[in-house]
């Protein structure tokens, strides 16, 4: 197999972010939410948690739906 042929799993993931942020972009518009995704990407979140946080943002319209808060 080529060199060419291999695609790379990290931009793989990153091409996935891309287009996990056009489909949010695409259903919400430049929210808020949507920016603090993009503009945490590389930043604060690496790439396994940018995906996960905007999939979870395209499932559910929030980035907070997976956060269980407990009070005592």
């Amino acid at each position: 197999m080529s060199e060419t042929a291999v695609i790379c799993l990290d931009e793989a993931v990153r091409c996935e972010i891309r287009r996990e942020l056009a489909v949010a972009r695409a259903k919400h518009g430049n929210s808020w939410e949507v920016q603090s995704i993009a503009n945490s990407w590389g930043d604060t979140m690496d790439d396994r948690e940018t995906l996960a946080a905007i999939r979870l943002f395209n499932r559910t319209g929030s980035m907070f739906a997976g956060v269980i808060c407990s009070i005592h």
